[in-house]
């Protein structure tokens, strides 16, 4: 692969397609060596902490609704009440992920991974900023990362320079 023509939706696309080839992939793997939690976590970087940086500015204030979390595949996983806003959301997780407050949690004998919670210990040492079901997770990146490309290609010629 080149170089990016724009780095800012380029590379929220590459990392969605990582997750897309891993996925295709994943199954050549026995269990013990399938890491998509880790990889998870690791788009996470990309799609999050990485376009916040240059990009926070284009998202509009959208309302965190029962409705639009079932559009982002959202049924089971659960974030603070504190937390109203899509833009609040990812701002938490970013903080969360750039710190590496991350816990998961196994709620079963095979210690298998039922929930990854992203923390804010700046907030207090017990503040949860979400806790997902791994099989929404993946789903939320894929909502937002898609949705994170369209906003700023939608927006991005109004701060260029």
């Amino acid at each position: 692969m080149g170089n990016f023509k724009n780095v800012d939706t380029e590379f929220v696309e590459r990392t969605l397609a990582i997750l897309a080839q891993y996925e295709g992939l994943m199954h050549q793997y026995k269990f013990e060596e399938q890491y998509n939690h880790t990889l998870l976590i690791n788009c996470l970087l990309g799609l999050i902490v990485f376009p916040k940086e240059n990009n926070i500015h284009f998202m509009p204030k959208v309302v965190l609704t029962n409705e639009l979390k079932v559009s982002m595949g959202i049924y089971n996983s659960t974030f603070n009440a504190d937390i109203v806003g899509l833009k609040d959301l990812i701002i938490s997780l970013r903080h969360s992920l750039a710190h590496f407050d991350i816990t998961f949690q196994s709620n079963n004998d095979a210690f298998l991974i039922d929930d990854i919670i992203f923390k804010d210990h700046k907030k207090g040492a017990d503040y949860i900023v979400a806790t997902f079901k791994p099989v929404e997770l993946l789903s939320f990146i894929r909502y937002y990362g898609w949705w994170l490309i369209k906003n700023i290609e939608d927006n991005q010629h109004k701060f260029e320079k």
